[in-house]
């Protein structure tokens, strides 16, 4: 038998909202203009490191906004599970943009230590400054919504490093300015490339995480099971799994062994409430199973899976 409990049907909407995604976007095109041209102009590296980092999240809010939207949309026969994990190859590309955006960056830093490069520092300290005031305008923007989907954290994270790299680029200017030593914007650049990188590696992890179908690092899949053992008319728990669908939407199925099967749906109902209130877990999916069940179609499928063979 099997079933899901009846709170489980309810699927909510993903997080991410395609509206903030829309004006941050804006903003930072603007920005990554601004710094563009202003790199150019004064010859800073550290700069135009920034306005490549600009670039690479126009492309991080773009991918975020259509993964986002792509989210809403609902399941369908072939996509049982609807388009919810797009948002997760979303925050997949954009970390992985980010690497490139890093390693160009840090290229073009060697060149400028073997070659200084003339700075024009004070340029370059007023653009630093506009790009701090825009960074800190679109972390508000994406804030609200960071906790919930990992597509916007990764844009937020994006917003936070870029708003680090103009602090930066301000504290090398003010060194160039002070002592004339105009290799500080080689050595904010490096900076900035470490930023980058430090930022990208968490959220690559959480979504390559998610892809693989692996526990949700929040959740023990051993006290989960224990707690289900400990329901009432429980005997054993079996074949347990536990992942995300996206980001805030975890997921759980497996076998319960009961010793009377009378009792099956009081079980079914008590452990949906107890995974949903102690573990937030609201899609439940589990079969209820006596010690007369034979489940001998299942060891004779895993092997066909495994292999690819077919009858």
């Amino acid at each position: 038998m099997s079933a899901h409990p009846r709170h489980a049907h309810e699927h909510p909407a993903p997080a991410a909202a395609p509206r903030p995604f829309v004006l941050a976007l804006a903003i930072t095109l603007c920005l990554m203009a601004v710094e563009a041209v202003g790199g150019w102009l004064t010859g800073s590296l550290a700069l135009l490191a920034d306005a490549g980092h600009l670039l690479a999240d126009v492309g991080t809010l773009a991918v975020g906004f259509v993964g986002g939207w792509l989210a809403t949309r609902p399941a369908t026969a072939q996509m049982s599970y609807g388009y919810r994990r797009a948002e997760i190859l979303a925050a997949i590309t954009n970390a992985l943009a980010l690497w490139v955006v890093a390693a160009a960056i840090l290229y073009e830093v060697v060149r400028r230590f073997r070659v200084p490069h003339p700075v024009s520092a004070p340029g370059m300290l007023l653009v630093a400054l506009v790009g701090l005031a825009g960074n800190l305008v679109n972390g508000a923007v994406l804030a609200p919504g960071r906790g919930e989907s990992l597509n916007l954290r990764a844009a937020f994270a994006h917003v936070l490093a870029d708003a680090a790299a103009a602090v930066g680029t301000i504290a090398a200017s003010f060194v160039i300015l002070v002592t004339g030593w105009r290799q500080a914007d080689a050595a904010a650049s490096v900076a900035i490339a470490g930023l980058i990188l430090a930022a990208s590696w968490p959220l690559l992890q959480e979504a390559v995480q998610v892809l693989m179908e692996g526990t949700p690092r929040h959740l023990s899949l051993e006290e989960v099971e224990a707690a289900m053992r400990a329901v009432a008319g429980v005997m054993s728990v079996h074949d347990l799994h536990i992942w995300s669908l996206t980001s805030g939407m975890e997921a759980v199925s497996g076998h319960v062994l009961i010793a009377d099967p009378r009792e099956s749906q009081r079980v079914l109902g008590d452990l949906g409430r107890m995974l949903c209130d102690r573990f937030g877990l609201g899609h439940v999916t589990l079969q209820v199973e006596t010690e007369e069940f034979s489940e001998s179609w299942h060891r004779d499928c895993t092997p066909r899976l495994r292999t690819g063979a077919t009858r």
